[in-house]
C-alpha cells in the first residue's frame, strides 16, 4: 500500500544540520548541481546569520522507495558516505548546506576526507574580532590573533582552545583581549542558536517532490525536468548523467546562439524521441526506466536536435535563440531529422513551408491540447508516409487578417515573424552580402535603434531591422547596398537608414507588401 505523501515543515539549528550531514543522514541526489558559490555568497551568508536575517528554508526529501543512489555526497569539500536508505536528500539549499558544512566543521579534528584546495579557496573563512565581519585571508598570509577560524565556533573546546594558542599568547593587551573574546563569544552564541526553517518532504516520489518545491519556491530555482529523470535513470555502471548530457548539448549550440535555448524544451525533444508527445509530463518516470534509454538520447535525440538548429539558422535564418518564434516548433523539427537522417529538398522545403505556417497561424499560441497532439501525430505520419493532412485548426485557419506590428518585442510570435521576414527577404535580395554579414560576426550590433532619432513618430520599420540585424557588424550592414535586380528597393531601404526618415512611410508599405505576398505564398488568404 502506498505511503501517505507528508509534508513536515520546521526548524533546525546549525550544529543539527551540520551532525546529520556528518553521520550521511542527509546527501546529495546525484542530479544535484555542482557548488557554484563565490567567496562573497559565502561571506554575505555568514554576515546575514550573524545579524538575525532569515537565509531561507531547506527543502529535504525523503523519497518514497528508498534509493539506490549509493555514490559519495560532496559538500563543503567534504566527501560524505552513504550509510542508511532512507536518506534525506537536499532538494534545495545545498549551496547553504555545503557554505555551513564546509566553514563550521572542524578542519583538523575530523576524519573526513576532503579536496584541501577547494577546502583552502572557498571555506578556509575566518572572523575578524576588530572589525566584527568575516574575510579570507590572503594564501602567505598569517592569521593575527583577531583572526577566529569559522571552524571552532560551534565546539566550546574547539573555541577555548584556540583562544589560548592564540589570542591570549599573542594579544600584548588583556582589556583588548577581554573585548575580542566578548565578540567571538557573542558570535559563537549566534551561531549556537540560529535555526533554519525546514521542510521536510516524506513519502513522495520525484515528480511529487519537484513540483510541491517549485509552487512553494515559485520565485527561485526549479528543478527542471531533466534533472529529474537524470536521478530516475541514474546508472552508477554507466555514469550517464542527463544533465551533463544537456549542459554539453547547449555548449554545442554556441555558435548558433541557441545555447540559452530552455532545458525543458531540450527535454520535450528526449521525450519524443520514445513516441510520447512533448506536453505528457504525468509519464517521465515510466520513460527513465526505459532500457534502451541513454542509446536513444546519445545517439539519436542529441544529433537530431543539432540538425535541427542547424536547419533552423542556416534555412530559415533563425539566427539567435530569441528568433523562435515557439520553443516547441523545435520538437516538431528535431523528430523530423531524427526519422530522416537525409531528407530529400522536397521534404525540407515542405519543413519550411510547415514552420512558417505554424508561425503566422499563431498555431501553438491559439491551438488546444488536443489540436497539437493532433498535429504531431499528422507530422509523424508524413515522416513515415510522405503523406500530411493538417490538423482541424491549420484547415480552418487558412486565412489571415493582415496587421503590421505597431512595436517590436521578440517575446510576441507576430514581431519574431517579422523580423524573420526581414531577413529572409535580405538573404533573398543579397545573400552575398549577408553571408558576409552573419559569418564576420566581429562588434556585434545590439541595436541599431541607437542609430536613429527615438524622437521621431515613424521609427517602426527601422525598429524591425533593429531587431533583424541584432547580430550583424557596422561594416556588415554597411554592405547590405544593392542588387540590380532589387535596386529601386534597396535605394529606398539604405538611403534612409541611418539618416533620412523622410522615406519611412514608403519603406513600410514596401515591407508589408512583400510579406502580404509571402503569407500569400504559403497558401493563406488574407482579409
Amino acid at each position: 500500500m502506498k505511503q501517505k505523501l507528508e509534508i513536515e515543515p520546521g526548524s533546525k539549528n546549525i550544529s543539527t544540520l551540520i551532525n546529520s550531514i556528518r553521520q550521511g543522514s542527509i546527501q546529495v541526489p546525484p542530479f544535484q548541481r555542482d557548488f557554484v558559490w563565490d567567496r562573497k555568497n559565502i561571506i554575505n551568508l555568514f554576515d546575514s546569520i550573524r545579524k538575525g536575517y532569515p537565509i531561507g528554508t531547506l527543502f529535504l526529501w525523503r523519497p518514497a522507495v528508498p534509493s539506490e543512489w549509493d555514490g559519495i555526497s560532496i559538500l563543503g569539500s567534504y566527501s560524505i558516505p552513504k550509510k542508511s536508505s532512507q536518506d534525506f536528500y537536499v532538494l534545495d539549499g545545498f549551496q547553504r548546506l555545503s557554505t555551513l558544512f564546509g566553514c563550521l566543521v572542524n578542519h583538523e579534528e575530523t576524519d573526513l576526507e576532503c579536496d584541501q584546495s577547494m577546502w583552502k579557496h572557498f571555506f578556509n573563512l575566518y572572523y575578524d574580532a576588530k572589525e566584527d565581519s568575516f574575510t579570507f585571508l590572503p594564501t602567505k598570509n598569517k592569521p593575527k590573533y583577531w583572526h577566529f577560524p569559522m571552524s571552532i565556533f560551534l565546539v566550546a573546546s574547539d573555541f577555548r582552545k584556540y583562544s589560548r594558542e592564540h589570542l591570549e599568547k599573542e594579544c600584548p593587551n588583556d582589556l583588548e583581549i577581554t573585548e575580542l573574546l566578548n565578540k567571538a563569544d557573542k558570535l559563537s552564541s549566534i551561531l549556537l542558536d540560529y535555526r533554519i526553517g525546514t521542510i521536510e518532504i516524506n513519502n513522495a516520489d520525484i515528480n511529487q517532490a519537484a513540483e510541491i518545491f517549485s509552487r512553494i519556491n515559485a520565485e527561485g530555482t526549479k528543478v527542471t525536468i531533466d534533472w529529474m529523470v537524470h536521478a530516475l535513470s541514474y546508472d552508477k555502471n554507466s555514469n550517464f548523467n542527463l544533465a551533463k548530457v544537456t549542459d554539453d548539448l547547449l555548449v554545442s549550440l554556441q555558435d548558433y546562439h541557441f545555447d540559452t535555448l530552455s532545458r525543458n524544451a531540450v527535454f520535450r525533444c528526449f521525450q519524443s524521441s520514445f513516441g510520447e508527445i512533448y506536453f505528457d509530463q504525468d509519464k517521465i518516470e515510466k520513460l527513465a526506466t526505459e532500457k534502451n534509454f541513454k542509446d536513444v538520447i546519445e545517439k539519436e535525440s542529441v544529433p537530431a536536435i543539432q540538425k535541427a538548429v542547424r536547419f533552423l539558422y542556416e534555412d530559415l535564418h533563425v539566427l539567435d535563440r530569441t528568433l523562435l518564434p515557439y520553443n516547441v516548433q523545435i520538437v516538431f523539427i528535431m523528430e523530423f531529422f531524427r526519422q530522416l537522417s537525409n531528407p530529400t529538398d522536397e521534404q525540407l522545403m515542405w519543413l519550411e513551408s510547415w514552420f512558417w505556417r505554424t508561425t503566422y497561424s499563431s498555431f501553438f499560441t491559439n491551438g488546444s491540447l488536443s489540436d497539437q497532439r493532433e498535429e504531431y501525430n499528422s507530422f509523424k505520419t508524413y515522416l513515415k508516409t510522405g503523406d500530411y493532412v493538417p490538423c482541424d485548426f491549420l484547415k480552418q485557419n487558412s486565412s489571415l487578417e493582415y496587421s503590421f506590428p505597431e512595436k517590436i518585442n521578440l517575446r510576441g510570435v507576430r514581431s519574431c515573424a517579422l523580423a524573420l521576414f526581414v531577413i529572409n527577404h535580405l538573404f533573398e535580395c543579397c545573400p552575398n552580402q549577408m553571408q558576409e554579414a552573419v559569418y564576420r560576426q566581429t562588434n556585434v550590433i545590439s541595436a541599431i535603434s541607437d542609430y536613429y532619432n527615438p524622437c521621431t513618430e515613424n521609427t517602426l520599420f527601422t525598429d524591425v531591422e533593429a531587431k533583424a540585424y541584432k547580430h550583424l557588424t557596422a561594416e556588415s550592414v554597411n554592405l547590405l547596398s544593392t542588387d540590380e535586380d532589387y535596386h529601386e528597393y534597396w535605394a529606398i531601404l539604405k538611403a534612409s537608414f541611418f539618416e533620412d526618415l523622410n522615406q519611412l512611410d514608403s519603406r513600410r508599405n514596401l515591407m508589408i507588401d512583400a510579406e502580404k505576398a509571402f503569407i500569400k505564398e504559403l497558401g493563406f488568404e488574407i482579409k
